[in-house]
């Protein structure tokens, strides 16, 4: 008579090296604390704060073009252009396509520049507390160097 072995019984040394493998995989559980301090007491500046203007500077920014429309407005014009005509008239009309995009693409581009570009005043203060602080401003409304002013609420004020 011939003893078999159950198959469960061979797979159970195989089971158990696979669950000792999975279990090597396993994230460990870790603890984290986190502390958290009373935040330093806020340094407040008086609610009025007076001084005089030192000087405005007019600042400018321009944007100049690439000339990346004039290229693009080219090609594309070329491309349209090419779509009329048989022959030498195609190769007109492609001719035209390109140099009336490229004038429209850089007259796009000429106007974009111009929107991007921007004009502002810088107005630098010497506070009466020895601080110095410069605002950037679109309208002056009449301020000048040498006048006198206060910072209520960060706003500055004539005065």
């Amino acid at each position: 008579m011939k003893l078999t072995t159950h198959p469960l019984r061979r797979a159970w040394p195989l089971a158990l090296f696979a669950a000792a493998a999975l279990s090597a995989c396993a994230v460990p559980v870790t603890r984290t604390t986190r502390v958290y301090e009373a935040a330093p007491p806020p340094v407040y500046a008086p609610a009025v704060r007076y001084g005089t203007v030192d000087r405005i500077e007019e600042v400018t920014t321009r944007a100049e073009p690439t000339g990346g429309g004039t290229l693009l407005g080219a090609l594309v014009g070329g491309v349209v252009g090419n779509q009329f005509g048989h022959g030498s008239g195609r190769a007109a009309a492609t001719a035209l396509g390109a140099f009336g995009g490229a004038v429209v693409g850089n007259n796009v581009e000429q106007q974009q520049a111009a929107a991007a570009s921007d004009r502002h005043w810088r107005v630098f203060v010497h506070f009466d507390d020895g601080q110095r602080r410069e605002f950037d401003y679109s309208v002056l409304n009449g301020l000048r160097a040498g006048e006198r002013v206060r910072l209520h609420d960060g706003v500055l004020e004539r005065g």
